[in-house]
């Protein structure tokens, strides 16, 4: 009984240890942790910005028809005008879990991209959804070219079908057999991934209305 109780205390210590050492280098670690997101970001928001942005900057928050919180970011020039912004969402319900989404916006609302920022869906046909990856063939690599569009990113037929597209489409974008206004074809086999992407891509619409009422 002795020693049963002696190694039920050691393991409690061992753990309490162990606990209390990675609580220390979690705090230790996530102000770098932080910087290193935000920083990733930015870079990822730089896609969907105008070549002219000079600064960007976080603009506000607004909240979606069920309580999610949007963050918006404006883009303005060397002069200090606003060009465009960036908002930035997400949905739980995507196969692997949470999507984050960045969605570049004219200041009139329309959609200039969708990028996922964040994602943990399943390699494959999930990636269709999620990802701008570059598919080279034999010419493209001999020749040096790549199949970057506006602003550096690579294409994605779901992704792009929002491009272009008013945010504050009414009753939200919904999918559809045939893309036209406000509705957008669902990634064959992957429609969860592709509902996660369209959830939070009108959780932005729904937070722009909100967003330009508290700024008026």
């Amino acid at each position: 009984m002795k020693e049963i109780l002696k190694l039920t205390l050691s393991l409690t210590l061992i753990c309490a240890i162990a606990g209390a050492a990675l609580a220390y280098v979690s705090t230790k670690t996530q102000s770098a942790r932080e910087e290193a997101a935000t920083r990733q970001r930015n870079e990822k928001m730089e896609l969907l910005l105008p070549s002219e942005t000079g600064a960007v900057r976080e603009a506000g928050k607004a909240v979606s028809e069920d309580g999610t919180e949007v963050v918006f970011f404006a883009a303005d020039d060397a002069s200090g005008k606003t060009i465009a912004y960036c908002a930035e969402s997400s949905d739980p319900s995507g196969f692997g879990g949470e999507i984050k989404v960045l969605v570049g916006l004219d200041p009139d609302g329309s959609i200039r991209g969708v990028l996922v920022s964040e994602n943990s869906e399943t390699p494959g046909i999930g990636s269709n959804v999620v990802s701008r990856i570059e598919t080279k063939s034999f010419w493209s690599i001999f020749s040096g070219k790549t199949g970057a569009g506006k602003g550096g990113m690579l294409p994605n037929k779901y992704l792009d079908s929002y491009t272009g597209q008013p945010i504050s489409v009414s009753g939200g974008f919904s999918f559809g057999e045939t893309p036209s206004d406000g509705v957008v074809v669902p990634v064959s086999g992957a429609t969860v991934s592709s509902r996660a992407v369209l959830n939070a891509v009108n959780r932005v619409g729904q937070a722009w209305k909100n967003f330009n009422e508290e700024a008026k």
